[in-house]
């Protein structure tokens, strides 16, 4: 146990407002999984940029813009369906899908599937005599592509040196590489917005649902704390209990996995689990949230009580929005201020310490 109770009171709303903040951003989560709202904007952006008519293979019109039809790409589709897009692209798949379609030309007579350009010059053609690409976009792809001619030609202008094992570069793989990087930068900007249009209001809509329908006032729950040092150190016990058992659960909620995918449904209902068993900790201390009958026996009593609350309340929402990886840390950090300190070195790291 802690010397000093009110590190316990820290823990242990810190605790509080971690489990909070799961909560809501598993809602959160869940709510953008199920209606896809990541593969919609994604899919907005590559219909506005790409918005000309596209050709199939063999030359003849799609019905279809070009960026629905870099969608449907083999290279990039997955198993989403036919004109919809999935909630991530990969930049290789991206630029190969993207040359593919913007160098297709109108189709002559027959049916015949005309080969892709063999090198950066016939790309340069193909791109100048495209018409499935606004003008703007044009010069932008083409500015890539000279600039990865200089490039190449720089590099192997560049005496080799006796040491460099590095692979040397065609002008093809630096023009596909600033492709990726365009694509990559406008994804950045994608994820951004997301956040800003999509994550950020509802998180602040489901916090306030929440904090308002569990009446959690941080001022009052922090006055509990603070005079019942017992339900404090047995909060602060089941905080430090727990911790260990959440590493997997942030892993899987707050980081995308190597391909770059959010946490799927399946994945959130089964790492539940723990959270269930720690609200119910929370349930037998007796915490003062929820609501009682006494609270809203009239609407003069209940408008009272909404006045007199209001500001733990927003402190609550404050602190939901900072976020559950945000209260996982500070925790991590204070809980080697708890009783002997952060875990002492052990085999080659002790060794490597003390010398």
């Amino acid at each position: 146990m802690s010397s000093f109770p009110i590190l316990d009171l820290v823990i242990g709303i810190i605790f509080i407002y971690f489990l909070l903040s799961i909560i809501c951003s598993s809602a959160v989560e869940l709510f953008l999984s199920i209606f896809k709202s990541r593969a919609g904007l994604l899919e907005n952006w590559l219909k506005q940029i790409f918005n000309l008519p596209a050709l199939d293979s063999e030359g003849k019109p799609l019905n279809v813009s070009v960026g629905q039809a870099i969608m449907d790409h083999c290279m990039v589709t997955a198993l989403s369906k036919k004109g919809t897009s999935t909630s991530y692209i990969d930049a290789e798949n991206f630029v190969s899908a993207l040359l593919d379609k913007i160098t297709i030309a109108p189709s002559g007579a027959g049916d015949t599937v005309e080969f892709p350009p063999a090198n950066l010059a016939g790309y340069i053609t193909a791109i100048q005599n495209s018409t499935l690409i606004s003008g703007e976009l044009k010069r932008t792809i083409l500015i890539f592509a000279n600039e990865a001619a200089q490039a190449a030609l720089a590099r192997s202008s560049t005496p080799a040196s006796a040491n460099n094992t590095a692979p040397v570069k065609s002008e093809s793989e630096f023009f596909r590489d600033s492709l990726k990087n365009w694509f990559n930068s406008n994804a950045d900007r994608l994820s951004g917005t997301f956040k800003r249009t999509k994550v950020f209001p509802l998180t602040i809509m489901v916090a306030i649902i929440m904090v308002i329908s569990l009446n959690t006032d941080s001022i009052e729950i922090c006055k509990y704390l603070y005079n019942n040092q017992a339900a404090t150190k047995e909060l602060a016990t089941t905080a430090m209990n727990s911790f260990q058992n959440y590493q997997d659960q942030m892993d899987t909620l707050f980081k995308k996995d190597s391909a770059g995918n959010a946490a799927t449904i399946s994945e959130l209902n089964v790492k539940t689990v723990q959270l269930k068993k720690d609200l119910d900790s929370l349930h037998d201390l007796d915490l003062p949230m929820g609501w009682k009958a006494k609270n809203v026996k009239d609407i003069k009593t209940f408008i009272d009580y909404l006045v007199k609350h209001l500001a733990g309340w927003l402190a609550t929402i404050l602190a939901i929005m900072m976020g559950a990886p945000f209260w996982f840390d500070i925790l991590n950090k204070i809980s080697n201020l708890r009783g002997t300190g952060p875990k002492p070195l052990s085999g080659d790291s002790a060794d490597v310490k003390t010398n």
